[in-house]
C-alpha cells in the first residue's frame, strides 16, 4: 500500500471519529448501511464477514453486487457506502482512481492478492512454464486458442489483453474473451474432464485453487505487477453514519488467502451461502474482541 494511501485513511479516519463524536444520536435511517460487492463468491464471503460486524453493532445492512464496472461508479457517486474489497495498487487501479477522491481506506483485509494465468497440471511442466511457452508451435498445436474470462471491466480481463498483445500471442491465434464467471468455470470443468490443455486466467484467493492442481506461469514482463492488498473502501459520508467502534472493529477485520479461499471452497463445493460460510468461519475464528 502506497504511503499516500495510508495518510488518507489515517487522515479521513480522525475526521470520521471527529464527526461522529459531534454527531447527534444516529435515527434508524443514518444507521442502514450500503454495503456493496462485485458480484463473484470470494467477494461475497467477505462482504459477509463485513456484513457480520456491521449487524453486531445493530446497524441495518442492504447489499448490492455488481459488476467490477459498475460497483465502484456506485461507490463514488455515494449510493453505497462501502465497497468490500479493491484491490490496490495495481489490481483495481483504473477504477479507484475515478473514486479515490470521493473514499477513505477503512482498512487492510487481506494481502498477497494476486493475478495471474495458469494451466491444468497435466499440462506437461516442461513445455509450458511461462506465457511465452504458448507460442511454442508444440504447445499452441494442442492449447485451446480461446482463453475465457470474467467481466471486461476486471483486472484480471484487462490485463489479460495486454498480456495477449505484449507476448505476441495474437499471432499465435489466441483470443482474449471476456464472459460470465459461471461460463468461464463450467469451460474449465469441461477442459479437465476431457484433459483438453487449456489457459485460465486466474486469481488468488480462489477456490478452484484449493480444488484443482494448477501451475501458475511466469509472466516476466509483470503486467499484473506484484501482487495487492485487498482493502474496505468507504464513501466519505460513511464518517456521519458510523460509529467510531464500529469503525475500528471494520478496520482490524483481518483475513487472509486461505481463509477467503475456504470460504470460497464451501460457497462453491459444499453450496453454502456466502453469508453461511462468512458466519462458519467467523465461528471458528472469531474475530479480536474490543
Amino acid at each position: 500500500m502506497s504511503r499516500r494511501i495510508e495518510m488518507k485513511s489515517i487522515v479521513s479516519a480522525v475526521v470520521m471519529v471527529l464527526a461522529a463524536a459531534l454527531s447527534p444520536s444516529a435515527s434508524a435511517e443514518d444507521r442502514a448501511i450500503r454495503l456493496g460487492q462485485v458480484g463473484l463468491s470470494f467477494y461475497a464471503v467477505v462482504g459477509g464477514i463485513v456484513q457480520e460486524v456491521l449487524e453486531k453493532d445493530e446497524y441495518k445492512v442492504d447489499v448490492t453486487a455488481g459488476s467490477h464496472g459498475d460497483i465502484f461508479p456506485k461507490l463514488g457517486a455515494g449510493e453505497i457506502d462501502i465497497l468490500a474489497a479493491a484491490w490496490l495498487p495495481d489490481g483495481h487501479a483504473p477504477l479507484y482512481a475515478k473514486v479515490k477522491d470521493a473514499t477513505f481506506v477503512i482498512g487492510d483485509l487481506y494481502g498477497d492478492a494476486r493475478l495471474y494465468w495458469a494451466v491444468p497440471d497435466y499440462v506437461p511442466a516442461d513445455l509450458v512454464r511461462s506465457i511465452d511457452d504458448l507460442k511454442k508451435p508444440d504447445v499452441a498445436q494442442r492449447m485451446d486458442k480461446q482463453i475465457r474470462g470474467i467481466g471486461a471491466t476486471s483486472g484480471l480481463m484487462v490485463g489479460a489483453a495486454k498480456i495477449r498483445e505484449a507476448y505476441g500471442l495474437d499471432a499465435a491465434g489466441y483470443e482474449v474473451i471476456p464472459g460470465e464467471a459461471k461460463d468461464w468455470i463450467e469451460n474449465f470443468k469441461q477442459a479437465v474432464a476431457e484433459q483438453r490443455w487449456l489457459v485460465m486466467p486466474l486469481w488468488q484467493p480462489q477456490w478452484l485453487n484449493a480444488a484443482y492442481k494448477m501451475r501458475v506461469l511466469e509472466e516476466p514482463k509483470g503486467i499484473y505487477g506484484k501482487g495487492d492488498t485487498a482493502v474496505l473502501l468507504g464513501h466519505e459520508m460513511l464518517m456521519s453514519k458510523l460509529a467510531p467502534a464500529t469503525l475500528e472493529r471494520l478496520a482490524n477485520i483481518k483475513l487472509s488467502i486461505d481463509a477467503v479461499t475456504e470460504m470460497d471452497l464451501w460457497v462453491n463445493v459444499d453450496g453454502l451461502t456466502p453469508r453461511d460460510a462468512a458466519k462458519k468461519w467467523l465461528a471458528a475464528n472469531p474475530l479480536q474482541k474490543d
